[in-house]
C-alpha cells in the first residue's frame, strides 16, 4: 500500500521530461519476473478474491524492479512513475496502461490509484494478519496480529511469502547456474543477519507500533535499529585462491522479527540452496549462530551436509575435565588429561582476541596445543561412534608420557595388576640432523607429559588404554571439521565472513540502499519482505554483470539474463491453478 510523503502530498509531480528506458532493459526485467514463477503463485491467491482484477501483478512487480534498478528506489510512487512515464507506447499497451498526459491532474491521479490498488491487492493476499496501518492500535489488540507472525516455532508462518521472496532473489542465481558462471563454486556459504529499518516508531506503554511484528535489531557494534532482521546467505569460498572465479551472489533472504528463530531461518534457506546446488561445503556464521540451540542450528546444518565454521564467545571456551573417558575438552578439542595449564591459557587468549593480526600471532602457541589433542584413529561407524587415540600412543606419538611407556611395555591395553612396571629405557640411536622428519620423531623433540604418581586402576580410561570410543555428537555446539583457532580455520572463517560483510556493504550502498528506509516506505512486513527481495534481486543482477565485465564476457546485445533454459526451480510445489493468462510473450521493441 502506498504512503503519503511528508507534507500530505500523495505523490510528487512526475518529471517534466523523463527519458525512456532502454527496451532491452525492460525486456530483460520482464523475462526475469516471468522466469521467477511468482506471477503464477500470486495469481492463484488473487483468483480467490472477488471484485475487478485491476492492473496485472506483472505490471507492479516489473515497475518495482525497474525503479530499484534505474531510480534507486522501491517506493510505490516511483515505480508507478517509472512504468507510466518512462516506457514507450508498445510497453504501455502490454502492461495494461493508458498513455497519460502528465498535465492532466485527474487522469494522472486515476492512473496512480490503479497502481496503488494493485500493490495493495498483492500485499493483502500475502498478509496473514491484515489490519489498518494508518492508526496505532492498543497494545492488547496488537497481540493478536503479532501472534499470527510468531505463533509457529519450528515452521514458517508465511511459507508462500517466503517462497515468493526467495524466488525473486534466486532468479539471477538460477540464471548464473544455467550459464555455467558458478561452476567453480565449491558450495561454501556464509550466513548473517542484517538490520532492515522501517518508518514505524517503537511501541509505547499504551499504543503498539504500526509494524506489529517488528523489533529492535542490535548490530555487532551495539547499534540498535527498529525494524526487522534479514537473514542472508552469500556464496563464498573457504580457500582464498578461488577469489574472482565466480560471482558472489546472495543465495537467500528471510525477513523476521529480530532475535527470533535465528537458527531456523538459516536452516530453511540452506534447504532451498541444497536443492539448487548439489554440493555442500562450509557454512560460516558469527557468534549469534555459534551460541544458538544445537537442535535449532548445529544439528540441522550438519544433517543438510554443511560443515559449520563458527567462532566462540569467551564464555564458551571453558575447560571440561571429564568430557569422555577422562579426557579434557575445550573449544571442541579432546585433549590429554594432563595438558599443561599454559596450553589451556592459549585457548582462552585465542577466544579473547578478535583481531586477525592478534590471532595470527597466537598460531605458534596453538600449534603447540595440537600435540596434546587426541588424534582420530577410526571414523564414525553406523552407530555414530568413532575411535580416538592417546597422543602418546601409536607409531608416531605426539607427546612422551611415562604412563604410556608403562602401558606399552605391559603388552596390554588395560593393566589388570595394580603394581606399576618400570618403563623400559630406549636404546641410543643415531639421528640424522639434516632429516626434519627424523628430528621430529625423536622422543626428545616431543613435549613430555608429567602425570602425578597414581596407581593404574585410578588413572583415567584414556591413560589405561591406547584408544577410546567417542560419540560423534559429543560437544555438538563446539566440534568443527576445521579445528578452531588453527591456520586452516582462521583462513576459512576470515574468508567466508568477509564475503557476507561484502554483500552487506554492496547491499547498503547508494546503488541498492537496503539500509535506507526512505527508499522503502511501504508499511507492513509483507511489503518490507517483497521490496527487500526486489532490492537483493537487483543487487544480484549487478553482481553478475560486474563479474562478466571483469571476465570480459559481457555482451550487451545478446546476453539475456532472463533466459533460464536448464536450472529448475528449487521449490518443489509450484502453483497448480493460474488465475490469469500470463503466457503471452512481451512485445518486440
Amino acid at each position: 500500500m502506498g504512503v503519503k510523503r511528508r507534507g500530505g502530498q500523495h505523490r510528487p509531480a512526475p518529471s517534466p521530461h523523463p527519458s525512456h528506458l532502454n527496451d532491452r532493459l525492460v525486456r530483460q526485467v520482464v523475462d526475469l519476473v516471468r522466469a521467477s514463477g511468482v506471477l503464477e503463485e500470486i495469481a492463484v491467491l488473487e483468483a480467490r478474491r472477488p471484485g475487478p482484477r485491476g492492473l496485472p501483478t506483472e505490471t507492479v512487480l516489473v515497475g518495482m524492479v525497474l525503479a530499484a534498478r534505474e531510480l534507486r528506489s522501491t517506493n510505490v510512487d516511483d515505480a508507478w512513475e517509472c512504468v507510466q512515464f518512462r516506457l514507450r507506447k508498445h510497453w504501455l499497451t502490454y502492461f495494461g496502461l493508458k498513455d497519460v498526459d502528465r498535465t492532466d491532474i485527474e487522469v494522472t491521479r486515476a492512473s496512480a490509484k490503479r497502481f496503488y490498488d494493485a500493490w495493495s491487492r498483492i500485499t493483502t493476499v500475502l498478509d496473514p494478519a491484515r489490519h489498518d496501518r494508518r492508526t496505532r492500535m492498543q497494545r492488547d489488540q496488537a497481540v493478536i496480529y503479532r501472534r499470527a507472525w510468531l505463533h509457529r516455532t519450528h515452521h514458517d508462518s508465511t511459507p508462500t511469502l517466503s517462497r515468493i521472496a526467495n524466488k525473486l532473489v534466486l532468479t539471477p542465481v538460477r540464471t548464473a547456474v544455467a550459464r555455467g558462471l558458478m561452476d567453480d563454486w565449491a558450495g561454501d556459504l556464509s550466513v548473517d543477519a542484517t538490520a532492515i529499518p522501517t518508518w514505524a516508531r517503537h511501541s509505547t506503554r499504551r499504543r503498539a507500533s504500526l509494524e506489529v511484528s517488528a523489533g529492535v535489531h542490535v548490530s555487532g557494534g551495539g547499534h540498535k535499529t527498529f525494524g526487522y532482521s534479514a537473514t542472508l546467505l552469500v556464496a563464498g569460498h573457504a580457500e582464498p585462491s578461488l577469489a574472482g572465479r565466480y560471482p558472489q551472489l546472495c543465495m537467500g533472504l528471510s525477513l523476521h522479527t529480530p532475535g527470533k528463530q535465528i537458527g531456523h531461518q538459516a536452516v530453511r534457506l540452506l534447504q532451498v540452496v541444497k536443492r539448487l546446488w548439489p554440493v555442500q561445503g562450509y557454512l560460516a556464521g558469527d557468534l549469534a549462530y555459534a551460541d544458538a540451540k544445537v537442535e535449532n542450528f548445529h544439528d540441522p546444518v550438519r544433517a543438510a551436509g554443511y560443515k559449520p565454521v563458527l567462532d566462540y564467545k569467551t564464555t564458551m571456551v571453558r575447560k571440561d575435565k571429564n568430557a569422555v573417558e577422562g579426557t579434557l575438552a575445550i573449544a571442541g578439542d579432546l585433549l590429554c588429561p594432563h595438558t599443561p595449564q599454559r596450553i589451556i591459557d592459549t585457548y582462552h587468549r585465542m577466544a579473547a582476541a578478535k583481531q586477525s593480526k592478534t590471532r595470527e600471532e597466537l598460531l605458534p602457541d596453538m600449534l603447540e596445543a595440537d600435540s596434546y589433542v587426541l588424534p582420530l584413529k577410526q571414523s564414525a561407524d553406523h552407530r555414530g561412534l568413532e575411535r580416538c587415540q592417546c597422543p602418546a600412543a601409536g607409531t608416531s606419538p605426539r607427546v612422551t608420557c611415562p604412563w604410556a611407556q608403562e602401558r606399552d611395555a605391559s603388552g596390554t591395553h588395560r593393566r589388570r595388576s595394580h603394581t606399576p612396571r618400570r618403563p623400559v629405557r630406549a636404546q641410543p640411536q643415531t639421528i640424522d640432523l639434516t632429516n626434519r622428519r627424523a628430528r621430529q620423531a625423536h622422543p626428545d623433540a616431543r613435549p613430555t607429559v608429567r602425570p602425578p604418581e597414581r596407581p593404574v586402576h585410578q588413572r583415567p580410561a584414556i591413560c589405561q588404554q591406547s584408544t577410546i570410543t567417542v560419540p560423534v555428537d559429543v560437544m555438538p555446539k563446539l566440534r568443527q571439521e576445521l579445528p578452531w583457532g588453527r591456520e586452516a580455520w582462521q583462513r576459512a572463517y576470515r574468508s567466508l565472513r568477509s564475503h557476507v560483510e561484502g554483500l552487506n556493504g554492496r547491499a547498503k550502498n547508494v546503488e541498492t540502499f537496503l539500509h535506507s528506509r526512505e527508499k522503502r516506505q511501504s508499511r507492513g512486513r509483507v511489503a518490507q519482505t517483497l521490496l527487500s527481495a526486489i532490492q537483493l534481486m537487483v543487487e544480484n543482477l549487478r553482481t553478475i554483470e560486474s563479474f562478466l565485465r571483469d571476465q570480459r564476457l559481457w555482451k550487451e546485445e545478446n546476453y539475456t539474463l532472463g533466459d533460464i533454459p536448464e536450472t529448475p526451480d528449487p521449490y518443489e510445489s509450484p502453483a497448480e491453478e493460474i488465475g490469469e493468462d500470463n503466457s503471452a510473450p512481451p512485445p518486440e521493441p
